[in-house]
């Protein structure tokens, strides 16, 4: 223990003089009050009843009673002072009360000591009832104003949050344990019009709500006007003193965003549909005109360097124009098959999956296998390009980045409909790395292209090592013709 808390703490001559000031104040009778006024008269009127009138008989009233008895009399004014003013007026109509009971007790019974010591008694009774009664009225009186003011506080408390409750703009459901909607605010008033008593999943998809916070999604809700809105639920449940719970729902109106993200998938959509339209003529015009052209000139460059009797150096000159022309068109080649391979085209999904993986197997000397499970049919042609770009990018990716030796592209046709790219190289240590990696090497227009259709992309670790990426649509789209 330190000297500080050793040495008691002595209060100054200024703090005993204020306490000494405030207990005056407290024990200070009520002398504002006509009421306290009257009782005093009537503790004067026992007074005088006793002192002039009954003491006249002697030591007894009728039927035998002592006169002393009277005195009892003072603990109507007492105890009524004692509700009314609590041990304030109590105690000053006791002191009053002795004050003028004792002049008859040293003057008029000083031969008769008996009776002295009975009226004596009964003003000690008279005051002691009147500190008891005081003080337990007091107490009561204490314990009401606190109740008062707690209620006072709780319905000012109500009301702040009664008025902060109906002025918040997003609409508030508050949910009870049976799923019951038990109370809105305005703005839920206006949107869903009166649902209190009703079940939450009249008016919220249930699997909106077992939702976690992080995986929160918008949620489309129309109104009664027939308006299309999109909010985003939050969810928060709040323990009950009493037992049991409470779920709070506060929807956020994000249609703006919604919108504006609509517009800016519609605008990537027909970006991309303009890019690969674009690649398609591309192709198609490098197809027909310089290609055909390159071709024709290196079989005629092949031709007159065996055909005829050049010199020596023509020949040899003739020979070297004829391979690059050769070279050049077979890079054209594989330049329109990167725009737009036409067997996507002409034979759909899974050729043009296995002519990929030949090429890259040829271009890097990476092992690829392609695996079907259920039945192959021929999609949505917009299916069939967004599931071939995610594995040319997914394949390029693996080869230039993964130092991996063996990947497989697995292609599953039921529902949903499923495309993994695995891989046996270095594999990704978080998602972070993902996104860094990302920046250059096209995973968000992989992601894009799948959101367009309604599909979705993830890349992860895979089960035994290596990069696994994985697309998904919960349906095929609609089948090409």
């Amino acid at each position: 223990m330190s000297p500080a808390e050793s040495v008691p703490c002595r209060a100054g001559p200024a703090t005993i003089g204020r306490r000494v000031a405030t207990s005056l104040r407290w024990m200070s009778p009520p002398t504002h009050s006509i009421q306290f006024w009257v009782v005093q008269a009537g503790v004067v009127g026992v007074a005088i009843i006793h002192e002039f009138l009954l003491d006249d008989r002697h030591d007894e009233l009728p039927f035998g009673y002592p006169t002393s008895l009277t005195v009892s009399l003072l603990l109507v004014p007492i105890i009524y002072a004692a509700l009314n003013f609590g041990v304030r007026g109590s105690v000053a109509t006791g002191v009053w009360a002795t004050a003028l009971m004792v002049p008859d007790i040293l003057e008029f019974h000083s031969n008769n000591r008996r009776q002295a010591w009975i009226e004596a008694s009964i003003l000690i009774v008279v005051n002691a009832v009147a500190v008891v009664v005081g003080q337990r009225v007091e107490r009561e009186r204490q314990a009401r104003r606190r109740a008062e003011h707690a209620l006072h506080a709780s319905e000012r408390a109500e009301f702040r949050y009664r008025t902060l409750f109906d002025g918040q703009h997003a609409p508030i459901l508050v949910v009870n344990d049976a799923g019951r909607i038990v109370e809105t605010n305005n703005a839920a008033l206006t949107l869903f019009g009166r649902q209190a008593g009703s079940a939450i999943t009249a008016v919220l998809p249930a699997e909106a709500l077992a939702q976690q916070p992080a995986e929160q999604a918008p949620v489309e809700i129309r109104e009664r006007s027939g308006v299309s809105r999109w909010f985003l639920p939050s969810v928060r449940t709040l323990p009950l003193a009493e037992g049991g719970l409470l779920t709070q729902i506060v929807l956020t109106d994000v249609t703006s965003e919604r919108r504006r993200e609509e517009e800016q998938r519609a605008y990537a959509a027909k970006l991309m549909h303009v890019q690969e339209e674009e690649r398609r003529w591309l192709a198609r015009e490098l197809h027909d005109d310089p290609l055909q052209a390159l071709t024709y000139l290196a079989r005629s460059l092949r031709g007159l360097s065996q055909d005829q009797e050049p010199t020596a150096t023509l020949a040899a000159d003739l020979a070297r124009s004829g391979d690059l022309a050769e070279q050049t068109a077979h890079t054209l080649r594989e330049i329109i098959r990167g725009l737009r391979p036409p067997i996507l085209d002409d034979l759909g999904l899974l050729p043009a999956l296995h002519h990929l993986a030949t090429e890259v197997r040829e271009r890097s000397g990476l092992q690829v296998d392609v695996v079907v499970h259920g039945s192959s049919t021929r999609l949505a042609p917009e299916t069939e390009l967004a599931l071939f770009r995610v594995t040319q990018e997914a394949l390029t990716n693996t080869a230039h980045h993964a130092k991996a030796h063996r990947a497989v592209v697995t292609l599953d046709f039921r529902s949903p409909l499923t495309l993994t790219v695995h891989d046996d190289g270095i594999g990704v240590a978080s998602p972070r790395s993902v996104r860094a990696r990302g920046r250059g090497m096209g995973i968000p227009g992989m992601r894009e292209r799948l959101t367009h259709i309604g599909g979705s992309l993830t890349i992860t670790a895979g089960p035994a090592g290596g990069t696994l990426v994985t697309a998904m649509l919960p349906n095929h789209g609609h089948p090409a013709p």
